[in-house]
C-alpha cells in the first residue's frame, strides 16, 4: 500500500505524496527541513528528487548523508517516515538525459546566476544563465520506514528495517 502511494506521488502532482518534507543536517548538527518534489520511486525503493547543486541541502548531504523524509496523506490519514542515505547522481550522461526531459519553464529553477537562498533586493533582480545550469539529482536509499495509519478503533504503526541480506524486517509498534 505504501509503495502504491509513493508511485502515485511520482505520477500525479495532485497526490499528497508528490510533495514531501526532507530533513537534513550539516556539520553544525542543526536539522533543516524543506518541501521537495518526488520525481521517481523505483523497484529498489530508491526515491529521487531534483535540486540545484548550490543549495544548502546539497552541502548538507556532502557533510552528512543521512536524511529523513516525511509524507502525509490527509484523506487517508496515512503517514510515512523514511530514514535513508542520500547521494548525488554523478553520471553526467544520466544527468543530461534527465535535464533534456525537463520542461523549459521548470528549468528556470536551476539556471539562476545566484544560488538558492541568496539575498536579493527585489524579485525582478533574479538573473538567469543562458548556456549553463546547476541541475542535480539526489537519490535516497531507505534503510528504515515507519508506516502509520490513523484509524479507529486502533491505529496501525509498522516499522520496516533493511536487514544485512537486503530484505526488509517488519515489526508492529505502539502507535
Amino acid at each position: 500500500m505504501a509503495r502504491d502511494e509513493l508511485k502515485a506521488g511520482v505520477k500525479s502532482a495532485s497526490h499528497p505524496f508528490h510533495y514531501f518534507t526532507l530533513a537534513t543536517t550539516g556539520i553544525n548538527e542543526v536539522p533543516r527541513l524543506r518541501t521537495v518534489v518526488l520525481r521517481d520511486f523505483d523497484k529498489d525503493m530508491t526515491l529521487t528528487l531534483y535540486t540545484d547543486k548550490r543549495s544548502r541541502k546539497v552541502t548538507h548531504i556532502k557533510e552528512h548523508n543521512k536524511v529523513c523524509l516525511l509524507f502525509y496523506h490527509p484523506d487517508k490519514l496515512l503517514q510515512l517516515k523514511i530514514d535513508g542515505v542520500a547521494y548525488l547522481e554523478t553520471n553526467q550522461k544520466k544527468l543530461d538525459k534527465i535535464w533534456s526531459k525537463i520542461d523549459k519553464p521548470a528549468r528556470k529553477d536551476y539556471i539562476t546566476v545566484k544560488g538558492p537562498g541568496t539575498k536579493i533586493e527585489h524579485l525582478e533582480h533574479i538573473e538567469y544563465l543562458d548556456t549553463s545550469q546547476h541541475f542535480s539529482v539526489m537519490r535516497i536509499d531507505p534503510y528504515k520506514i515507519e508506516y502509520l495509519k490513523l484509524k479507529r478503533p486502533n491505529h496501525i504503526r509498522v516499522q520496516y528495517a533493511l536487514n544485512e541480506r537486503g530484505g526488509w524486517d517488519s515489526s508492529f509498534l505502539v502507535p
